[in-house]
C-alpha cells in the first residue's frame, strides 16, 4: 500500500516538522547553553531530511499501482502533516534546563521509531522495507546519540 517515494517523503516531513520546532524554540529561549542545545537538533533534524531526500524508487509503478500509491500518500501526509509527536514547541520554550531539552528529543525520537515500526508492518515490497528499515535505523542511532548526551550531563 505504501511504496518507497511515500515513505520517503513522509519521513523528509517529520524531520522538517522537528526541525521547525526545535529552531521555534531556539529563537524563543534566553538560556543560550539550552538553545545551543536545540540548535544541534534542529541541525540533526535538517540532516536526517537531506539524507532522506537521497532515497529514489526504481521500480515502474503501473496504473493500478499509482493509484493505490496515490491514496497512500494522502492518507500518510494527513496523518504526520505538523506532527511532531511528542515534540511540543511551547515546553521546549519554556525549559529551564539542558536535561529536559534532552529527555524530550529522546521522546521525540522514540515516538518517531515506534512510528515507523508501524508503517513497516504495512510495507509488502523488499526494498521499500530496507530503505525504511535504513530510516529506522538512523532514528535509533539519534536516540542512542542523545541517550549518551544525558548520561553526560
Amino acid at each position: 500500500m505504501f511504496t518507497l517515494t511515500d515513505i520517503r517523503d513522509i519521513a523528509i516531513q517529520i524531520e522538517r516538522n522537528g526541525e521547525q520546532t526545535y529552531r521555534q524554540a531556539a529563537a524563543n529561549i534566553d538560556d543560550p547553553e539550552i538553545s545551543k542545545i536545540l540548535l544541534w537538533m534542529a541541525d540533526e533534524e535538517e540532516r536526517h531530511a537531506a539524507w532522506f531526500a537521497q532515497f529514489q524508487a526504481s521500480k515502474q509503478l503501473s496504473e493500478a499501482e499509482r493509484q493505490v500509491e496515490e491514496m497512500g500518500r494522502k492518507l500518510l501526509q494527513d496523518m504526520v502533516q505538523g506532527q511532531t509527536f511528542s515534540l511540543e514547541g511551547q515546553e521546549l520554550q519554556e525549559t529551564s534546563s539542558i536535561d529536559q531539552v534532552v529527555q524530550q528529543s529522546i521522546g521525540f525520537e522514540q515516538d518517531t521509531v515506534l512510528f515507523y515500526e508501524f508503517l513497516l508492518s504495512l510495507i509488502e515490497d523488499n526494498a521499500t522495507k530496507k530503505h525504511l528499515e535504513a530510516i529506522i535505523g538512523e532514528e535509533k542511532r539519534h536516540h542512542n546519540e542523545l541517550k549518551k548526551l544525558q548520561s553526560q550531563l
